[in-house]
């Protein structure tokens, strides 16, 4: 009697046991981001298992630990702000919040859709997520409730690994259905102008900032952390002028002699280039350059820090570019 209680009670534990591990495994294999990419379905992508660059890889490890877990592989999920205030440029480029409180306070005029004036990170951005090619984007497209785009933060050049200038299924990360809306022409590949648009050249950050155009920044048009504005407004008059702007990368003082190393090889740099393309056939696409890249030209170890040396010559390459390009 006492051993048919004992296999009784075995068989129970067996089922629990079984039962849990099932569970286990429901929560492993659940539906993640790029869960195509996750080759042996533990519910994490390293960078073997990824089908890209490194720069694109990078764009996705939030925490920056080599590989993709938890909220960055986690549908629905967003990082946390990434605003850089040495680095205005590059941190306007990239829209992390895509909640609906988000696209009210962008929606300046309150008509329901944002466009490029009201719209202050990247162009291609813009082009990628405006769906339907209207120059507007309605709160639908900016939830992405059509199919979330999971590759919305890698550029072209990101997802474009071997350089022939089109993404091929191999190459994209995201859902078939974003592919499929995004190919016009329904040849199984994405070009440029597909994918993000055509528009190129040096992008006014301060006007594109600057909503209501009188050549100011006031705190109802800054949709950023508090505490970058208040660094930037130098007199402290809550407003900030294309002065103030301007002279961040020569005041902030939290910037280490790399970054000012790097911003000031950049700028340099970015002026030649600028008037380079000014004189040339065709306007260029800033963003897509080597330079930008690998922004480490002229960098050596004994200057410090290469990752902030980098951040200093994106800086001082995308001013200069301005500078060197003139009015437009």
């Amino acid at each position: 009697m006492k051993s048919s209680i004992v296999l009784a009670a075995g068989l129970c534990l067996a089922v629990v046991s079984g039962a849990a591990a099932q569970g286990r495994g429901n929560s492993t294999n659940a539906a993640i981001r790029f869960q195509a990419m996750d080759v042996n379905g533990d519910g994490v992508i390293t960078r073997q298992e990824w089908r890209g660059n490194d720069r694109s890889f990078r764009n996705h490890d939030w925490n920056n630990d080599g590989r993709l877990t938890g909220d960055e592989v986690r549908v629905g999920a967003r990082r946390q702000n990434r605003w850089d205030d040495r680095d205005i440029e590059g941190s306007l480029d990239y829209e992390d919040d895509w909640t609906d409180e988000r696209f009210r306070t962008l929606d300046h005029n309150n008509d329901g859709r944002l466009s490029r004036a009201e719209w202050h990170a990247s162009s291609e951005l813009f082009t990628r997520i405006d769906r339907n090619r209207d120059n507007a984007v309605t709160i639908a497209e900016f939830r992405g409730e059509s199919n979330i785009d999971e590759d919305r933060d890698d550029r072209f050049v990101d997802l474009d690994d071997n350089r022939d200038g089109r993404l091929s299924r191999n190459e994209w990360h995201g859902s078939v259905a974003v592919f499929d809306a995004l190919d016009a022409n329904r040849d199984g590949t994405l070009t440029r102008a597909e994918a993000v648009g055509t528009e190129g050249g040096a992008r006014d950050e301060f006007r594109s900032v600057d909503v209501n155009g009188d050549g100011a920044i006031a705190r109802n048009e800054w949709h950023w952390n508090a505490a970058a504005f208040d660094r930037l407004d130098d007199n402290r008059d809550g407003r900030l002028t294309r002065q103030e702007w301007d002279n961040t990368a020569a005041t902030l003082p939290q910037q280490t002699p790399a970054f000012r190393a790097g911003f000031e090889r950049g700028r340099t740099e970015g002026i030649q280039a600028g008037r380079e393309d000014r004189t040339g056939p065709k306007v260029w696409d800033l963003e897509g350059q080597r330079e930008l890249e690998q922004a480490d030209s002229g960098y050596q170890a004994s200057m410090g820090n290469r990752a902030d040396y980098q951040a200093g010559y994106r800086s001082g390459f995308r001013r200069g570019y301005r500078e060197g390009f003139g009015p437009r």
